[in-house]
């Protein structure tokens, strides 16, 4: 038997089965996509609180003339999704000899501080100058659950912010950042 189409039943009904089994599959695929969490895959939670990611980067260093960029010190957080991106940016004045390092610690109570410090290195090239500038920036993606950021130089607390809302917030730091004291 065949219909006006020129196709047999048979035919029709595979076609049938074929254009509906695709149309399961397309619209899996778009609820996958759309919806990860639902079928077991990854689910974007932010970062680990005990261990948030953050990177550094530098400039320098070179002999500190006493002139410096203005506005080049500071600290800027802001909500981006499930985390909280903080960024910093600092001019540090640091004895020949040493260079800067940073690192991400988790305090109680939902506290987090951006640590600077400076370590003795073997130097790549001498310095005519007995105190040196590097520029140092750095990145962190903080937990939503972060309350307050401390930034310290050395052990020395430089800011202490604590997060009113989900808007960014800048703050200043001391420019340079003396790490010779």
């Amino acid at each position: 038997m065949s219909s006006d189409t020129g196709l047999t039943v048979s035919t029709a009904r595979l076609l049938s089965v074929g254009m509906a089994f695709l149309a399961g599959v397309l619209a899996g695929a778009v609820l996958v996509t759309a919806a990860p969490g639902l079928v077991g895959g990854p689910v974007e939670t932010g970062p680990d609180p005990e261990n948030p990611p953050f990177t550094t980067s530098s400039g320098g260093p070179s002999c500190f003339d006493g002139e410096v960029n203005p506005n080049a010190g500071w600290v800027h957080e802001v909500a981006v999704g499930d985390s909280y991106a903080v960024t910093l940016n600092a001019t540090v004045v640091h004895e020949a000899g040493t260079e800067v390092r940073a690192t991400v610690i988790p305090r109680s109570d939902n506290e987090y501080e951006l640590a600077l410090r400076t370590v003795s290195v073997t130097p790549e090239q001498s310095f005519d100058c007995d105190h040196v500038r590097t520029t140092f920036a750095m990145a962190a993606s903080l937990p939503t659950s972060y309350q307050r950021l401390i930034v310290t130089m050395n052990g020395r607390e430089l800011v202490r912010a604590t997060r009113d809302d989900t808007t960014g917030d800048l703050y200043p730091l001391p420019n340079p950042l003396n790490a010779t004291a």
